[in-house]
């Protein structure tokens, strides 16, 4: 190395042997650090992907850049030596600038950087962690600026390689290059999925400048089964980048890179595309505006940043997503209902808990999602009102000026989405309550046409059985003649008009007056029994009415 960067953490001719031994107790901590889980960055195993890696030497204007290649299968200290190698043994001008990008951690390449540049083990472990959380102290206890240390969150689609089908929706744990960001749902029917990954800054200032660092996360991940019987059957799932031209038909929005001075357009959709593709062509031929403080380097990767958290709430929260949630087709369907529509209007209510619940689960998903855009303000101070008019390049202050709008109009958007799907979910609680009362007003006139048509069917069978007591009348009256006409035979001497005709008389007139009285009798009880309590009601009613004329 040149003697300009004698003065750097790292001497000029380092002791290789000390260098070995603090990479390998550093590995040491990390794996200490994960020994709690099965998998983490630190594990041996085949990832199926490659890290890339990127130095740009911002001090020497647009298009200095180098791409090491680290030897990652020797001694501890040769991705150290291979990193310092591409960092130029040539002199260089002062102040010295200089951006390490890399995509996906590595643990040999994660060693030698953290040697580099002082990077505490944390940094790794919240990279690759959701709820861990890193801040930076001075030894006043002190925070440090967003010139030391940043983490954000920023989305990232995968596409879903399908292999062993699944038939239910399914809880995964969901990997993101070698990063393990939590618990995912993955129904049958869904092509992609959505991981929030992270981007994590770390700025170090040496004797002649500074060196910045940005990690981000490779696009290409696995889902695997949570621990049941039924999802371990189904084995690991693969992540792959996103492919929008796999889905015609999906909404997309068109980002066009262009510049003044350069005639090379191309077509960029952030909704799809990672992170790294975005910002390296940028990098490698824009120029940065370079202060003294390392925060400035990540200008391009901020921008893009926020275009991807731009198009994503512009993709998954567009108008058919929060105005039109229940879609055309409600508008045509009557919410008055009768009896024969009592399944249609069950099915249509499992429709809308349905659309309730989703929408329900999509404004927790966007508050959230406020939470990291508010966090990621702070972290690009683009709540520090004072921090672009501080800056001595004017382009730099306008630039700065702009991306603190951007966000915070992005942010102002969030709440009139959120703003919207309330007000879709109090429309829906409305339509609930308004479909229940028509419910039970159906459910009421139901219950009247019910208790008419069982009343007639009563008021029938009385006239039946009315007509069938007349029948059995008639026939006490006509049965004992039969019986005594047919005793006799009604021939002979027993014949009508001969001399003992009289006979049948005498049989069949008693006999039919005992049959009819055993008939009518209980209907006689009956009504003596009714008017012995008519009688009794209206003397009682009339002592009543002449005592309380006298009183």
């Amino acid at each position: 190395m040149s003697d300009s960067n004698s003065s750097e953490t790292v001497p000029k001719e380092p002791n290789l042997q000390n260098i070995a031994a603090k990479i390998d107790e550093y590995r040491k901590t990390m794996k200490a650090k994960f020994s709690g889980s099965k998998w983490h960055p630190w594990r041996e195993y085949d990832r199926g992907w490659e890290p890339r890696l990127r130095i740009f030497h911002l001090d020497q204007g647009a298009g200095n850049y180098t791409t090491p290649s680290l030897d990652r299968r020797s001694n501890a200290s040769h991705p150290w030596q291979d990193l310092e190698q591409a960092f130029g043994e040539q002199a260089r001008p002062k102040p010295c600038r200089r951006l390490i990008l890399l995509e996906g951690i590595d643990p040999r390449i994660a060693e030698a950087l953290s040697i580099k540049l002082s990077i505490p083990p944390e940094f790794w472990v919240a990279h690759s962690r959701k709820k861990w959380q890193l801040t930076p102290l001075n030894p006043s206890g002190v925070q440090h600026t967003s010139s030391t240390y940043w983490r954000v969150v920023v989305p990232m689609y995968l596409s879903v390689v399908r292999g062993n089908e699944i038939r239910t929706t399914t809880s995964f744990d969901l990997f993101v290059g070698n990063c393990h960001y939590g618990l995912s749902y993955l129904a049958p029917e869904d092509p992609t999925v959505n991981a929030y990954t992270h981007v994590s800054f770390w700025g170090k200032y040496t004797a002649d400048g500074w060196i910045a660092f940005i990690l981000m996360d490779a696009p290409v991940g696995f889902l695997r089964p949570r621990n049941t019987p039924a999802a371990e059957a189904l084995g690991t799932i693969l992540l792959q980048p996103f492919d929008m031209d796999l889905y015609p038909n999906q909404p997309r929005n068109f980002y066009a890179v262009s510049g003044s001075q350069s005639s090379e357009n191309r077509i960029i959709r952030p909704y799809e595309l990672a992170l790294w593709d975005m910002a390296i062509p940028a990098y490698e031929k824009e120029t940065i505006i370079a202060t003294d403080d390392p925060f400035s380097s990540t200008t391009i990767i901020r921008n893009f940043i926020y275009c991807k958290w731009e198009d994503f709430i512009q993709q998954d929260y567009a108008i058919g997503n929060t105005i039109w949630a229940s879609g055309m087709g409600h508008i045509q369907e009557t919410v008055d209902i009768t009896y024969q529509q009592q399944n249609d209007v069950l099915h249509r209510s499992r429709e809308i808990a349905a659309e309730y619940q989703k929408l329900r689960v999509s404004r927790q998903v966007l508050q959230q999602i406020a939470l990291w855009v508010r966090h990621i303000n702070r972290a690009f101070r683009c709540n520090d009102n004072k921090y672009p008019h501080s800056q001595s390049d004017d382009t730099l202050s306008v630039l700065l000026l702009q991306e603190s709008r951007n966000w915070t109009t992005l942010l102002e958007h969030i709440r009139f989405i959120d703003e919207l799907v309330s007000g879709n979910m109090a429309m829906y609680a409305q339509r609930a309550a308004m479909e229940e009362a028509y419910a039970s007003r159906s459910q009421a006139i139901d219950s009247y046409t019910q208790t008419k048509a069982a009343n007639e069917q009563a008021a029938a069978a009385n006239r039946t059985a009315r007509s069938s007591g007349q029948l059995a009348k008639i026939a006490t009256v006509a049965v004992p003649c039969t019986v005594a006409a047919s005793i006799f035979s009604m021939n002979g001497d027993f014949a009508a008009g001969e001399r003992l005709f009289f006979v049948y008389w005498c049989v069949a007139v008693p006999l039919t007056v005992v049959l009819l009285s055993w008939v009518i009798q209980k209907d006689f009880a009956e009504w003596r029994r009714d008017s012995r309590t008519n009688r009794c009601t209206g003397r009682w009613a009339r002592s009543q009415s002449s005592w309380s004329s006298s009183s």
